[in-house]
């Protein structure tokens, strides 16, 4: 990973930090829900063993055994891939757990170890988004791309979260390869069959501090281009907790736990423009022949038609997918500008093209995104 690192443009760099710092923004109010269930039932008049059972379902799934069962990681399937999806990994991990002799693990892990846990699949989310942006993998073979995703879900066997994030980076290029990770990856992965677990950081003020700082930037800011809109007052309540965590533990020292904070104020602080877009034209699946359209985007010029294109984000930058229009005239403007055009959608042959009336150069927005 830090070759391809090292290889890449910087702007690609900064996007591949932007993307994992999302992903980790992303992922930071499910998992302090989780925290704050485990504690609420902590004190509930249980038996130790009841609660203990109830843990694989309240964390990111960084714990043993099937980490699909996790609550928190199926509500962030459920709004990147739909409900369908989230309910069947969920009964999917049950059945494994049910006839698997794993054990539940006996305590819950701190909220920087499971964030921790995220870091390696958001790194790889990040750098693969980014990597692989020239290179169109929807034009292979869709059993290829499933085995290849089944195969990499397997082996890297990520935290829940993790997984729903790099399954969310691959199904931008290749749609069937997230299917196919979201196949085994919490099911019958690595982590699920082995006895391996994952090694446990502890609280450190210094960390909570850095996240602190980074939730306020990022909600204040309207999602900084990382995340949607709709998780900014999550985000803000997250803010408040790790201030109060950081006092809380102001002698707890873990240099290890700094690493994903550490990430997530970079990202916050260096952004980074929206993906390139360099695959082959597509169009809105919705349009209809007739129908006026008004679209910001960036000019990308095609072999057969030019285009404008703009990125959507359903919850975070790894999900970032193109929304692209072809238009019906060749626009003499350099590839990259920012244009404004409004027209009438036509039907050329199969295809759908904007024959735009109007196209005008624009100053770049201040958010290059749009979100679903």
């Amino acid at each position: 990973m830090l070759f391809v690192l090292a290889v890449l443009p910087a702007h690609a760099v900064r996007g591949a930090l932007a993307t994992a710092a999302g992903s980790l923004f992303e992922g930071t109010p499910f998992i302090l829900a989780g925290i704050a269930a485990q504690a609420l039932l902590a004190r509930l008049p249980a038996t130790r063993a009841s609660v203990a059972a109830l843990l694989p379902f309240l964390g990111c799934g960084c714990g043993p055994g099937a980490s699909a069962r996790s609550l928190p990681a199926a509500a962030a399937t459920a709004m990147a891939f739909g409900p369908l999806p989230a309910l069947l990994r969920v009964a999917a991990a049950l059945l494994v757990s049910r006839f698997s002799s794993r054990r539940s693990c006996e305590h819950g892990e701190t909220f920087p170890a499971q964030l921790a846990a995220m870091l390696p699949a958001v790194a790889l989310a990040g750098v693969a988004s980014h990597a692989f942006g020239e290179i169109d993998l929807a034009r292979t073979s869709p059993i290829f791309q499933w085995l290849g995703g089944a195969m990499a879900g397997f082996a890297a066997a990520p935290c829940a979260l993790g997984a729903v994030a790099l399954a969310a980076a691959l199904h931008t290029r290749a749609p069937f390869a997230a299917l196919g990770m979201l196949c085994t990856s919490g099911i019958v992965d690595a982590r699920a069959l082995l006895r391996a677990r994952a090694p446990h950081v502890s609280h450190d003020a210094v960390a909570y501090a850095i996240l602190a700082l980074a939730l306020v930037l990022v909600a204040l800011r309207g999602g900084d281009a990382l995340v949607h809109p709709r998780f900014c007052l999550p985000l803000a309540f997250c803010a408040v907790g790790c201030a109060v965590l950081a006092v809380a533990y102001r002698r707890a020292q873990s240099a290890r736990a700094r690493l994903a904070p550490a990430l997530m104020l970079a990202g916050a602080v260096l952004g980074a423009p929206a993906p390139a877009y360099n695959a082959t034209e597509t169009t809105l699946t919705d349009l209809f022949a007739g129908e006026h359209l008004s679209f910001t985007g960036t000019l990308v010029h095609g072999t057969r038609a030019d285009a404008l294109v703009r990125f959507a984000i359903t919850c975070c930058r790894a999900d970032a997918a193109p929304v692209v229009v072809r238009l019906e005239d060749r626009i003499h403007a350099a590839s990259g500008t920012w244009l404004h055009a409004e027209g009438t959608v036509e039907r050329d042959g199969g295809d759908l093209r904007l024959a735009a009336r109007r196209v005008e150069t624009i100053a770049p927005p201040s958010d290059p995104f749009v979100y679903r």
